[in-house]
């Protein structure tokens, strides 16, 4: 049997990607609902159980974990290292490796100005930059200097991303919803092997998010990188360096880099805080994306054996 590991981040981020998985007028007919599902989540802190498995595609077993739910509780649930040390449980779940593992997770985007608020992305390659090298944040001191500072490349083959066509995007972007703040004016999904998602890692302090974006984006462009950006966030790349398996990343945009603030928490014109409906959104388009995708990734991956992601950077 063949495995696909999609494993996103915090609670309120994976709550809305099965609102989204579990909706028959969102997911296409192809998907049928999860043989196990857990939720709402019941298990103590720290449970090695996934929110949902799929069973019923040939040959393939397709699982979806939240790091938050598995994460033991003496952690930060923001700690890079702590999702590190407990991404483990994941693989023991399964006596098989994962044939494929994608990070889910809602991000910022919008270089140059730009604004994609509402857009989800799909890539391969990471950069994992370290917020605070120095040790500095006491909650989160996770270091991997072999890994970090450098473009990581997916041993996805590079025809996945035929699979995102013209049809499968449009059928997407028809339920894609539209962010309360600052949305981008075109919602759409941008998807290709080259773009790049920037993890910068160790932030526990959401405050940091003032700068850590730009310090990333900085030290990717420090590379000579001439790859494009997908997305900023802080934990695709803490999922990246999991296994040696073929890797993907989907990203739901819910800021512009530098407006954190502004656009995730902003509020309307009568003062009401609009965190949560914007978070919400930008974790929903990803299930809407995602539920498309799903079954294309289970065919891919039973007709064509992938080769294994190398850990080293080979970009």
């Amino acid at each position: 049997m063949k495995r696909i590991v999609l494993i996103g981040n915090k609670s309120w981020e994976v709550e809305p990607i099965l609102n989204a998985l579990l909706n028959s007028r969102i997911r296409p007919a192809a998907l049928p609902d999860p043989a196990l599902l857990n939720y709402p989540w019941t298990f103590a802190p720290g449970t090695a159980q996934p929110r949902a498995v799929w069973d019923s595609f040939q040959q393939v077993t397709i699982e979806l974990w939240c790091i938050q739910d598995i994460m033991d509780s003496k952690w930060n649930a923001s700690s890079s290292q702590g999702k590190h040390e407990c991404l483990p449980k994941i693989l023991r779940y399964r006596p098989e490796a994962p044939d494929l593992v994608v990070a889910l997770g809602t991000a910022a985007l919008g270089l140059n100005g730009g604004n994609n608020n509402g857009c989800i992305v799909m890539g391969s390659n990471i950069f994992i930059h370290n917020f605070h090298p120095n040790g500095e944040n006491p909650e989160s001191q996770w270091d991997d200097p072999a890994h970090f500072e450098k473009v990581l490349s997916s041993g996805i083959p590079a025809d996945f991303f035929n699979l995102v066509d013209p049809a499968t995007v449009k059928l997407i972007e028809a339920r894609l919803l539209k962010p309360y703040l600052n949305p981008s004016a075109n919602i759409e999904m941008m998807s290709g092997k080259d773009y790049i998602g920037v993890s910068v890692v160790n932030i526990t302090n959401y405050a940091d998010y003032q700068t850590s974006d730009q310090a990333g984006l900085q030290a990717l462009a420090g590379t000579g990188n001439k790859l494009p950006v997908g997305s900023v966030e802080t934990t695709h790349g803490v999922v990246r360096l999991l296994c040696d398996a073929p890797f993907l990343f989907i990203s739901g945009i819910t800021d512009r880099v530098g407006h954190f603030d502004e656009d995730v928490d902003g509020q309307d014109a009568k003062g009401n805080v609009k965190t949560e409906a914007q978070n919400f959104t930008a974790a929903f388009n990803i299930g809407v994306g995602l539920g498309h995708l799903i079954p294309k990734m289970a065919s891919f991956i039973t007709a064509q054996h992938v080769r294994p992601t190398r850990l080293t950077a080979d970009v």
